[in-house]
């Protein structure tokens, strides 16, 4: 697959969702979950409801335990279905019954796609949950994933087959619990909300790159730039007062 831009990536992205069955009504022999809304999602304030529309939905399939490294074999096949198609696959792992386990996330195809998808990783050994009723649960998910992204600045990301996702780069890493705290604050106290956030890193020489994940419809440099001086923001508030105001 060649790149039109120096900036192909591998790396990992955390994030909540909203996980429930998805296909019902389908007769289907392994278990397919899918996000129903993020966290902390497109919350609007005052009579504005959250506009979760724009984003497209992932399918989760839990991979039985195995031994063995199956990242590989995921990677493998993501970037073969990748190439001159729109759809994505990638290694994941999701909360599912109170314990992390392995999955791969979909996103770009219907049912009949996801079959076929399935069939390929059966071919390469591996076997998924058999399906079972989910009632709707929030999640923690970790995404491991090949990304293309072009500069817009210094600091400032976007994806090159995605163009809502940005990536906002931040000079530490964070844990996930005072990212959550920050993001939240901000979100709820801004006059700028519409948008997903996740939190993430991408692997490069010397080191690790962490940055926050936005996602966006129609967002502007401006409106990124202030997102990012936000959260730098609340990130020094925080560490020097241990509150945020």
């Amino acid at each position: 697959m060649k790149s039109q831009y120096p900036g192909q990536k591998y790396g990992t992205i955390l994030k909540r969702e909203a996980l429930s069955n998805a296909f019902v009504d389908a007769d289907i022999s392994f278990l397919v979950l899918k996000s129903s809304d993020p966290f902390p999602g497109f919350y609007c304030p005052g009579k504005n409801p959250a506009d979760n529309s724009c984003k497209e939905i992932s399918y989760y399939l839990p991979v039985q335990v195995q031994a063995g490294c199956i990242e590989d074999i995921i990677c493998r096949v993501s970037l073969e279905i990748f190439n001159g198609s729109k759809i994505q696959v990638c290694a994941s792992k999701v909360l599912l019954g109170g314990k992390f386990v392995q999955a791969i996330r979909i996103k770009g195809t219907n049912l009949t796609g996801i079959q076929r998808i399935v069939s390929i990783f059966n071919k390469n050994d591996i076997q998924f949950y058999k399906s079972r009723k989910v009632n709707i649960y929030l999640a923690k998910i970790y995404l491991k994933s090949f990304f293309e992204v072009k500069k817009l600045e210094s600091s400032i990301y976007q994806n090159t087959y995605t163009p809502e996702l940005f990536y906002l780069a931040i000079p530490e890493k964070l844990d996930w619990k005072l990212f959550e705290k920050l993001i939240t604050y901000q979100k709820t106290s801004s006059t700028f909300t519409n948008f997903d956030a996740a939190l993430g890193y991408w692997i490069q020489t010397p080191a690790f790159a962490d940055f926050i994940r936005i996602y966006g419809t129609k967002l502007k440099l401006s409106e990124l730039q202030a997102i990012r001086d936000g959260f730098l923001e609340n990130l020094k508030n925080y560490k020097e007062k241990k509150i945020l105001i």
